[in-house]
């Protein structure tokens, strides 16, 4: 064995010497994962008390300005509010819709059903062969048909709602009911007037359509007013196209007031404000563990969660309070934003601030991921009241024309007779605007610089400069029902 030199600076360690360093290297090392230990558990633990602070704050401010604004009260007043028996809507909706024949729901699926009977509103009828495709079903569907048209005159409703102790779990079967119906309404309007000539039915199942959209009523949840939202919007196209095929001469005062008050409904605030509710709770499920952890990493992803998941998710809920804190300060933006008027909206509603994320922000994951498109959704509601309003005024318009023989030179002439006031665009607050053709006139709100841009935009829509018009047509009488054709270009 080699003797090491005492005196050698270079010479390795002795084993001896080697122990040593190795335990006092892994005591550093041991010392140093406990600092960075510490270090971690001590900032949790401030930002824990940091976010649960600015929780209390804006918890505190809640009550303040809107002592209702916890799920449980939201519950509480929509059940006190509640139409009971036979004027609930929603009871009409459901027994319907459990009626629907099954030949109908395919039909719905055909060729012939898309292409002719729900497209943009035309004065000209089907094609024979797409007319004699929708009578297949006329029978089957008759009993039905004649039940849904009872919703004409339910004013309001609300189904059944059970919120899950996870929310975002809660299953809401009967918005799927309200659609089917509406669709079946939609059905019976066109082939009253199309075929049968009978274009009062057309208007009262147009009236019915806008009941099977009130059915759904104040329910708390964004998608169920978007539900909503597209059901009023089947009623407005259905009476559309009847008169666009014909010349009814009932119900058409009622069927405009409808319309008016459907526009009026404050769809973003009612779920907007029940999202609110419904999230805050979800929050406190994941923070008191009544939430499972597994159910957030399903929202964000539908891949198996692993240990590093959880481990990852115990390290994150101390953050919790702050993220929750964060949610209820940009819902309540958003819901503040719905109160101001309708053309203001989308201007406050672009000016809520959300979280970045990874890599800029690594607080506020929860909210990134569960905060609503909310710009999309407000969009969707003024597209609506937007869609409402036109077709309020053509109606207006109608009655008009069948009282004094022609169409009103402008909409002052409507006023306050046959229009309580001229209605102003959503979009800029403008009065909605009406042109006069030589066999039609066009009613409409012009979006500048819209978001997007329909397939086939009618020219009489244009404005002059870029957007979207949204809005309806109506003929003069002897232009109604013209003969099948492929579809025209705008």
């Amino acid at each position: 064995m080699t003797e090491i030199d005492p005196d050698d600076d270079f010479a390795p360690p002795t084993p001896r010497s080697r122990v040593r360093l190795a335990r006092k290297l892994a005591r550093w090392g041991f010392g140093f994962l406990a600092v960075i230990a510490l270090v971690v558990l001590v900032s949790r633990w401030q930002v824990g008390r940091i976010g649960q602070r600015q929780l209390n704050a804006a918890t505190n401010r809640l009550d303040a300005d809107d002592p209702n604004w916890r799920l449980d009260a939201i519950l509480a007043e929509r059940e006190k509010n509640e139409i009971k028996g036979e004027e609930n809507a929603a009871s009409v909706v459901s027994a319907c819709a459990a009626e629907i024949p099954h030949e109908f729901r395919e039909w719905q699926k055909s060729e012939d059903a898309n292409r002719w009977w729900l497209q943009t509103i035309d004065n000209h009828l089907p094609p024979p062969d797409a007319i004699t495709s929708a009578e297949t079903v006329e029978q089957v569907t008759l009993i039905v048909r004649t039940k849904a048209l009872a919703l004409r005159d339910k004013r309001a409703g609300a189904f059944p709602l059970t919120i899950s102790s996870d929310p975002i779990a809660t299953l809401l079967p009967h918005l799927d009911k309200a659609r089917q119906v509406a669709s079946l309404l939609q059905y019976d309007g066109y082939l009253a007037a199309a075929r049968k000539k009978n274009p009062n039915r057309g208007i009262s199942s147009a009236r019915a359509t806008l009941g099977a959209a009130r059915a759904i009523g104040d329910e708390p949840i964004l998608v169920s007013q978007l539900v909503r939202i597209a059901c009023a919007k089947v009623g407005a196209q259905t009476g559309m196209q009847v008169l666009a095929w014909s010349e009814p001469t009932d119900g058409l005062a009622e069927f405009q007031s409808e319309l008016l008050a459907e526009a009026d409904v404050p769809w973003f605030q009612i779920g907007m404000r029940g999202e609110r509710a419904l999230l805050d709770k979800l929050f406190l499920g994941l923070e008191d563990g009544t939430i499972p952890p597994e159910n957030a990493f399903r929202y964000a992803s539908t891949s198996t969660p692993g240990p590093q998941h959880f481990a990852a998710f115990r390290m994150y809920k101390a953050l919790l309070p702050g993220d929750r804190a964060k949610f209820l300060q940009i819902s309540t933006a958003f819901v503040e934003a719905s109160k101001l008027p309708p053309h203001e909206q989308l201007a406050a509603i672009k000016r809520v601030e959300i979280p970045k994320g990874p890599p800029d922000e690594f607080r506020y994951l929860v909210t990134r991921l569960l905060t609503p498109a909310c710009e999309k959704i407000a969009e969707a509601g003024l597209r609506s009241r937007a869609d409402l309003l036109s077709a309020a005024t053509c109606v207006a318009c109608e009655r008009y024309r069948i009282k004094n023989g022609r169409w009103p030179n402008d909409l002052a002439e409507l006023t306050p007779a046959f229009l309580p006031s001229v209605p102003v665009s959503p979009f800029d607050g403008k009065p909605i605007t009406y042109r006069v053709f030589p066999d039609r006139i066009a009613v409409y709100c012009f979006w500048a610089n819209a978001p997007f841009k329909f397939e086939t935009q009618h020219t009489d829509f244009q404005g002059g400069e870029p957007g979207t018009g949204i809005g309806y047509r109506v003929w003069k009488p002897e232009q109604r029902g013209l003969p099948g054709e492929e579809p025209r270009d705008p």
